[in-house]
This record gives structure tokens, sequence and C-alpha cells, in this order.
């Protein structure tokens, strides 16, 4: 204990206005104890005295609980005069007796069930940052509380199949959030995985994540730390499914590229296929249909169709444009790098346009017309559906319906794609630097 010359000394000025009026006025015992020039004896014996105690002050008695004490029945259970209580602290002469306040309005925001709102421990937490003489085990306890209560409130979602179950203090929370750094975030859901995927399987985990609102830079967050999981990693195929079902739906979002951060978009993209990687990182594409190693869509020799030709990487370069339809699902054009004016495009068909040997329609041009594909993504590739309607998808490939060195491209009724799978399906390849 401090010798009998130790003082516990509060500056008395400045200790005005708002902090008078709350303090003085009540007959505050702490402003009294902190503002005296008494020797640390005597201000222990008043703290003993006022706890109905006997004076037992003895050099090895702690001043710290005796403070706390003291603290704690002037914040009374009313956590706004705890503000006001840790403003004084900025007053206090000794660090002990500041280290005092800290530690005793931690155990009062506990005792008066605050610590059941992870948002009241992030305030106080918050408040505390910006004193740099707060104990360094002090802020750790508290940010780990913080941490563990945010992810219990956290579970809640992630323990129904409902799709329409609200969490009102979910998303409070997650709301609060959005203002905070990331690590928190980070933080929060590495305790979060570890108890849900105790208690519910890795399926359920990752389908519920869904039912999670939050915003995309979160949900990116959210989602790449699941897929880290090492409970996700043992090739459940279902399981990978939803997981990029999750990732889709994040990219889906119109304000995705513009709302998250490109080092997380990067890590987001990384998880796709190749193909899939391509439409939203690579500047420019090249499209070769998957029956033959050299059969690369763009204008037709003599035409405006669109043929699959011999690989010719200027000529074959297309710049991705993408934006969602008006129920916000992706969908691409693709721009000629070549022809700087031209899409990819399919004209309308006519009812007369199939015949009975095949059921094939040549109605895909070179345009200056913007054109929107919607993209599926099969094994093996990617499939192209006329964004429009959604009825017809792209094909090429087979010799057939080819006319000498017109080796045109053409669409099939979706309900032809399962038998003719191959004609039908397309791989990219970057083709951002052809010139």
């Amino acid at each position: 204990m401090a010798n009998s010359s130790a003082w516990l000394l509060l500056v008395g000025v400045g200790l005005t206005g708002a902090l008078g009026l709350n303090f003085q006025n009540s007959s505050s015992k702490l402003l009294t104890v902190l503002n005296t020039s008494a020797p640390v004896q005597e201000v222990l014996y008043h703290i003993d005295v006022w706890k109905n105690e006997a004076a037992t002050v003895a050099q090895d008695y702690p001043v710290s609980s005796n403070l706390e004490s003291v603290i704690r029945s002037e914040v009374g259970g009313d956590w706004e005069r705890g503000r006001l209580v840790l403003q004084i602290a900025n007053q206090a002469r000794t660090l002990e007796l500041k280290q005092a306040i800290y530690t005793a309005l931690w155990k009062e925001l506990q005792q008066t069930k605050q610590i059941y709102d992870p948002l009241k421990i992030l305030e106080f937490y918050d408040q505390l940052a910006v004193h740099t003489d707060v104990p360094i085990q002090l802020m750790e306890h508290i940010y780990r509380a913080f941490i563990n209560r945010s992810a219990q409130l956290l579970e809640a979602p992630f323990h129904t199949a409902s799709r329409v179950a609200t969490f009102p203090l979910v998303n409070s929370l997650v709301i609060r959030l959005t203002f905070s750094t990331l690590d928190y975030l980070r933080d929060i859901l590495e305790v979060l995985y570890d108890a849900v995927l105790a208690l519910e399987t890795p399926l359920s985990v990752v389908q519920r994540l869904g039912n999670l609102t939050a915003s995309l830079t979160q949900l990116a967050q959210a989602n790449l730390q699941l897929i880290s999981r090492e409970e996700l990693k043992r090739g459940d195929p279902e399981v990978q499914q939803a997981l990029q079902s999750n990732i889709r739906n994040l990219l889906s979002q119109p304000g995705f590229e513009k709302e998250v951060a490109q080092s997380l978009q990067s890590e987001i993209y990384a998880h796709l296929s190749k193909d899939e990687q391509l439409l939203y990182t690579a500047r420019k594409v090249c499209i070769r249909n998957v029956t033959q190693e050299n059969s690369y869509i763009y204008e037709c020799p003599q035409t405006y169709l669109i043929c699959s030709n011999a690989r010719d990487p200027k000529k074959a370069a297309y710049f991705i444009q993408r934006g969602h339809s008006n129920d916000s699902r992706p969908q691409f054009a693709f721009y000629s790098a070549f022809w700087r004016s031209r899409y990819i495009l399919m004209e309308p068909a006519t009812a007369t346009s199939n015949n009975a040997t095949h059921s094939i329609t040549k109605n895909v041009y070179s345009r200056p017309t913007i054109n929107w594909w919607r993209v599926l993504y099969e094994n093996g590739g990617i499939s192209f559906y006329d964004a429009a309607t959604e009825n017809s998808v792209l094909c090429g490939g087979d010799p057939v319906h080819w006319d000498g060195e017109e080796h045109h491209v053409y669409t099939r009724h979706v309900s032809e794609f399962s038998a003719h799978r191959a004609e039908c399906t397309w791989s990219l390849e970057d083709c951002s630097d052809a010139a």
C-alpha cells in the first residue's frame, strides 16, 4: 500500500457544469472523496464509514476494492451516471485511482444487466479505448465479452430453418457493426461458427447463412470465413453446391461491386470456377465451344451472323458488360473489341424457322444493339440463355449446320439442352491483353 504521504486527489478545476450538477446536487460521496486533500488512510476511513464497516485500515489494505465499492454505489444502478464517473477518471492524479474507476464501472455494467446487450459492451469498450491508461488485461476481457455475447446473439438465425423469421436484436447488432472495424466481425464469426457447427450440420449452417440480414461487405466476410472452415472441406458435394449458391446470390446483388472492397471481391471470385471468375475479373474474354479446341465465337467470314471460327485473339476478344434484370438477377452482354460497335445478339425466332430435320435457329448476329444473356454454370463450362425470354440457349459446333466457311452458331429451345449439352456448353479464356 502507498505510504502515508500518498494522496488520492482529483483536480477540482473542470468538475463543473454537467458533472457538478449531477454529482454535487446528489451529495456525491465519490466527488467528496476524490476532491479531498486528506492522506490515503483518512480517505479509506471515510469509505469504511460510508460502507457502515469498522475502520480497519492497515498498511496492506487493498485501496482499489474500497474505491470500487464507493464508485459502484455512486452509479447506483443508473448506467447513465457511469458515463459521468468515467469522465471524472480523466482528472484522477494516480494510476491506481483511475484503474479502480475503470474496473468498478465494468463490474457495474455487469451488475445492471447491461452485459446481455453486446452494443452496451461495445459502447463501453469504445469509451475506454480513448484512455491510454486502462489495463490491457481489462480491455482484452471486455473485448472478449463483447465478442462472445455477439456470437451468442447471432446464433439465432442458424437454429431455424424458417426463411421468414425475423431477428430484431440481431439486425440491430449487425447494423451497428457496419460502423466498426471488420476485425470485430471476423472475431465474432470465428466464435459463432465454432458454436453453430458443433450443433448443426455443415449443410444447414451454409444454407441458413441466408437467414442473416447484413451488409454486402459483412456477407462477403461471413461467406469467406465459412468456406475456410475445416468442417466444410470434407468433399460433400451438396455442401459445396450450397456454398457456390451463397456466393452467386452475393454476386447477384446490384451493389456488390460498388459496396464491397476490391480485396474482398478478389477473395470471393477466387472461390468461383474458372469461367465464372473470368466473367467478373477479365476485361475481355474469348468464348470457345467445348466440342472443339479451336472453335471461337466471332463474326462469320461473309455475313453478320456469328460463327465458331479458328482462334484469332483480335477478332475473338469481347468486352464484358454486367447488369441486372428487373428481378435483380445478373445478366451479361458481350461487346466486340474488334468491331467496336457490335454485340453478340439473338434475334427473335420466327414460327417457321424450324424444320423437320432439326430444331436449330440461325438467329445469332453481330449487331450494334445491346443484347443480354443469362449465364448458367454447368460441369465443364457455362451456357448462355437469352435473358429476355430464357427460352433459347446458344449452341454451336455441329458441322451439319455449317455452310462452307460459315460455321454458324445457332440457338436451340431450352428443352433440348440436355440432349445437346456439349453443343450448348462454352468455355471462357482471358483475352484481356488482346490488342
